[in-house]
């Protein structure tokens, strides 16, 4: 084990024995929509993309600012008397520790280490009055400090003071779970019961929002215990109710179905539960569930609604969609719940869309009228133009689209609106409103315009410009700026392929990849110096870099709870290169992926790379290797197809059912490995991240045999299906590759193509220097490995 290795494990071990001290504290093609059925027209991630801000660019004021530089996360225990104090408290011996700092200057990190030897060392006394002065003076780590003060205290049992001291641990805190179980834990021991059953409630209040998640969920089975334990069953029933209902798949909520029976369960806690379990995807004991409820009530009353609406999403999810129009229209009718009815009719509108069009043409148009403020009402409109256009009336579709962008212009559908209304244009050959279609996508506003639309808009506006003279350069000047700025994306691939057959010598012009072959030097790691900009301030933050400072293992979770959406692109980073120093490479990824998108989506350069690279980790790197070359699949489409499905989650599963890193359904599954002579397959295995490697290569391997070593195909048939492909390719015979996917007619599968061949290219461009390239007829790779 190396040195740094070594540092980690020993601060690790030190933060345990602190907490210890009290003593507790996208998809596989079969689930393809129907012949006909428009799909999910924007998935969980893809809404997410929508409904972000962009981040903004540092301001003046930002820049004034004194740049924070590496000096800044310096150790404070890096050498002579103070390195050794550090290493004694590693070794446990922390008595030699306290001797070796007597003589130190009581800086703040020093009166630190000292009031955590004596915590360590079980100096109580020592450790709670040390620590709560240091609560005081050292304000990034007031936190910390209270919450082992009270530890301190409590050990003393000095309950009041403990108390006290808990209840000041700030609620966006990490330690803030840990303070209320342990204030619950003293005012249970000082008799005040409804004392303890509120600082639980508080926990409780301020996760609501986070959903059933595992604290939540054991503050809850918490409260259970000691309302019993005081005989105060109408309390503990309310919450073995909540468990069992609002994490109905969780093991907390098993041992309170235990607890509940022979207790009544109230239809609304029913109607709760079955709510919860189509959101996860169970949609057998869901409908089973609420069928029983709908049995006793009737719409209009408010549970029967609600009951009939999460059956029908539970339908809808499975495209019975007969079945979802019966279950939904009495809600729709009889309900008049300004929450439920709306929510209905956008359900409806979907299942109509797919076996009745006119039928969910009316239902969206209702949804629009009714209810012009609610958030679905720009969906509805832009549904109701997309149903037009698919039943000929292109005239009013147009119409629909237009007015979509114009009535929410900082809605989520602005922009594809817009879009939809350049098509039409192009296929009335009107090419000046077609243009002015797409430039009207620049001036939406930047909520409500994600990147992709915003360079969608630009590569097709120099297509529709082509027809110009070259000697004008318009377009190939759109081409060289796209390929520059967004190498890794769709569009970016697209014009990068548009130069290297209208003007190669431009394609030659575009800056190499650095960090690859032919660089002379390495590309820089880090950096440095960044303006912290609102992060100067953010008290989160402040305690990440003191932690880390420290050596205490506790910086991670210090940095992770700091607010990283809208941060402009130097604090972001100064963020990132932080939390990269705590070792934490996980949690370093998630603040790439969350507060550095500005970033990751420019040039690829030697500042960037690092973030690129945990973007685009090579997880799972040597099984997919081996499993795609075995099946003749570039090893980095594989990678990108599996980010794209699962971000690397090997129990990751989807709404229809597919499973495993690259979401695969067990009957596709079953079938590939028949094809293989492996036997059966069941859930298990597809759990396994070299068996769903192995079989989802292999089908991949498949299609792009079937189709020729076409990628874009190949990648569209593992979503939709290869015979949704056939007929895609039938409708437009004459399509050049970049119009063929815009009209692929699911909107999940065209995005789904999109997201993964770009992947694909950021994975070929990062780690091999090499770009896709993408011909008006194929997709192949530049190289393969």
């Amino acid at each position: 084990m190396d040195g740094r290795r070594r540092l980690r494990a020993s601060a690790m071990a030190v933060c345990v024995a602190c907490a210890g001290l009290v003593g507790g504290a996208g998809s596989a093609w079969a689930q393809a929509p129907e012949e006909g059925e428009p799909g999910e027209v924007l998935s969980e991630e893809q809404l997410e993309q929508l409904l972000d801000t962009p981040a903004e660019q540092p301001s003046g004021a930002e820049l004034s600012v004194a740049s924070f530089g590496p000096e800044q996360l310096a150790p404070y225990f890096a050498e002579g008397v103070l390195a050794r104090a550090h290493s004694e408290v590693r070794r446990g011996r922390f008595a030699k520790a306290r001797a070796l700092l007597a003589d130190q200057e009581p800086t703040l990190p020093v009166r630190f280490l000292r009031a955590q030897s004596a915590l360590l060392g079980r100096d109580y006394a020592t450790a709670a009055e040390e620590l709560a002065a240091l609560a005081v003076d050292y304000v990034p780590l007031k936190d910390h400090c209270l919450l082992w003060a009270a530890q301190a205290n409590e050990k003393l049992r000095k309950l009041e003071l403990a108390a006290s001291q808990y209840r000041e641990v700030s609620s966006g805190s990490p330690l803030y779970a840990e303070a209320r179980f342990s204030l619950s834990r003293v005012l249970q021991r000082k008799r005040d019961i409804p004392g303890a059953l509120q600082a639980l409630q508080e926990l409780i209040d301020s996760r609501q929002a986070r959903g059933p998640d595992a604290l939540r969920m054991k503050a809850l089975l918490a409260i259970c215990d000691l309302a019993r334990a005081q005989g105060l069953y109408n309390v503990e029933h309310r919450a073995l109710l909540e468990v069992w209902a609002t994490s109905p798949l969780s093991r907390e909520a098993q041992r309170a179905k235990e607890r509940l029976k022979g207790l009544p369960l109230p239809l609304k806690w029913k109607v709760r539960r079955g709510e919860a379990l189509v959101e996860l995807h169970r949609h057998g004991p869901a409908t089973e569930l609420l069928a029983g409820v709908m049995a006793q009530v009737d719409p209009p009353d408010e549970l029967s609604c609600r009951a009939h609406l999460a059956y029908g999403r539970a339908l809808r999810k499975e495209r019975q969609h007969r079945r979802a129009i019966q279950m939904l229209t009495p809600v729709v009718e009889k309900c008049t719940s300004a929450e439920y009815r709306p929510q209905a009719l956008y359900v409806l509108g979907y299942s109509q869309s797919v076996v009745d069009p006119r039928s969910a043409i009316t239902t969206y148009a209702t949804l629009a009228r009714d209810y012009p403020e609610h958030g679905y009402a720009d969906d509805a409109l832009f549904f109701e133009a997309w149903l037009l256009q698919r039943t000929g009336q292109l005239g009013e579709a147009l119409a629909r689209y237009q007015e979509t962008a114009e009535r929410y212009p900082a809605g989520n559908f602005a922009s594809e609106a817009l879009f939809r209304a350049f098509w039409l244009h192009t296929r009335r050959e009107a090419k000046a409103e077609a243009l002015s279609a797409l430039e009207a996508v620049e001036r939406l506003p930047a909520a409500s315009r994600t990147d992709e639309a915003l360079w969608r808009a630009r590569y097709w506006r120099a297509r529709v410009r082509e027809p110009v003279p070259l000697t004008s350069a318009t377009a190939l000047d759109d081409y060289e700026q796209l390929a520059t700025e967004r190498p890794a994306t769709w569009y970016g691939m697209l014009a990068r392929s548009r130069l290297a057959m209208l003007a190669p010598e431009r394609l030659g012009r575009l800056s190499p990849v650095p960090g690859t072959s032919g660089d002379a030097e390495e590309p820089a790691d880090e950096v440095w110096p960044l303006p912290p900009g609102p992060l100067r301030h953010d008290v989160r933050f402040a305690a990440g870099v003191e932690l880390l400072r420290l050596g205490h293992p506790g910086a991670a979770d210090e940095l992770l709870a700091v607010n990283s959406r809208g941060l402009s692109e130097a604090p972001a980073r100064l963020l990132y290169q932080t939390m990269v120093r705590t070792g934490r490479k996980r949690a370093a990824r998630q603040v790439a992926r969350e507060s550095l998108r500005r970033e990751v989506q420019g040039p690829l350069s030697a500042e960037s790379r690092p973030v690129w690279e945990a973007t685009w980790p090579l997880a799972f790197r040597n099984v997919i290797q081996r499993y795609s070359k075995a099946s003749k699949v570039d090893p980095d489409l594989m990678q990108g197809l599996i980010r794209e499905e699962s971000r690397f989650r090997p129990t990751a599963r989807s709404s229809t059912g597919a499973l495993g890193l690259a979401q695969l359904m067990p009957a596709t599954a079953k079938q590939v490995a028949q094809a293989l002579k492996l036997g059966d397959v069941g859930e298990s295995n597809l759990l396994q991240p070299a068996q769903n490697v192995r079989l989802g290569s292999a089908y991949l391997g498949q299609l792009l045999h079937r189709f020729g070593g076409n990628v874009a195909y190949a990648v569209a048939a593992y979503n939709a299906g290869p015979h949704a492909v056939d007929r895609w390719r039938q409708a437009l015979p004459q399509a050049e590759l970049d119009e063929w996917v815009e009209h692929i007619a699911f909107d999940e599968t065209r995005e789904y193509v999109k997201h993964v061949l770009g992947s694909y290219g950021a994975y070929k461009l990062l780690y091999t220097g090499q770009p896709v390239m993408l011909h008006p007829t194929k997709v192949e790779a530049a190289s393969r490995r």
